[in-house]
């Protein structure tokens, strides 16, 4: 399929997702990096390199918790600040590691800052993913995102307010490190007001971010 047609078919998809009709999940796999990573997105004609959603999908209400053990909702917390939020796990072997290092990167070069747009990292493996093991893993990429973390029934309630699934078991980690877990693979980008905006699937690139990390913060603040 041509490189165009890819990216259509991928806007496309992607689009749908938090609109009821798909939903992009992955395993985590050394196998998804290399397919996906290289590719990156098709700047729209309007310029984002994120992929616009439907109206009328907000950030969750159901309650978190922070690696300190403060009881948070998104709803609540990002009030008044644009957010970029990710579901993940810290022993994911590629995904999400990709991800936040590439955010990071990219909050770097466009000198973004943190209290401008929040990062957020949700934990979706709680027997692994202890308060201590997540600053650990962000404090990898930048100490300055936020993790939070919550028993499955929890971290399901909020995905199941985005019209996400819930965190599925792949089957063991070839790496010897328990099992590798299926995640929605997007990052969901939310204005000032709450709203779901923008989705940026797993291949996205630093430069897609460069290229709009600037605009979340000029055209959602």
């Amino acid at each position: 399929m041509p490189a165009v047609r890819r990216a259509t078919a991928a806007r496309r998809a992607a689009g749908a997702v938090l609109a009821g009709a798909a939903v992009l999940l992955a395993s985590c796999t050394p196998s998804t990096s290399t397919a996906l990573a290289p590719r990156g997105l098709e700047a729209a004609a309007d310029g984002w390199h994120g992929l616009p959603l439907e109206p009328g999908t907000t950030l969750p209400t159901s309650p978190l918790r922070t690696t300190d053990g403060r009881t948070v909702r998104l709803s609540e917390e990002f009030a008044g600040t644009p957010a970029l939020l990710f579901f993940g796990y810290t022993s994911c072997p590629d995904i999400c590691p990709i991800h936040l290092a590439t955010i990071a990167s990219a909050m770097t070069t466009t000198r973004t800052r943190y209290d401008q747009v929040r990062v957020v990292f949700v934990a979706i493996d709680p027997a692994r993913d202890t308060p201590e093991r997540i600053d650990e893993f962000l404090a990898a990429f930048d100490r300055r995102m936020l993790g939070l973390r919550g028993d499955l029934d929890e971290v399901g309630a909020a995905l199941a307010e985005l019209d996400l699934p819930g965190p599925v078991v792949e089957g063991p980690d070839p790496r010897g490190e328990g099992d590798l877990i299926g995640h929605p693979a997007q990052v969901i980008g939310f204005d000032a007001t709450g709203a779901a905006r923008r989705v940026w699937p797993f291949g996205a690139r630093r430069a897609d971010w460069i290229a709009d990390l600037p605009r979340i913060v000029a055209e959602w603040s």
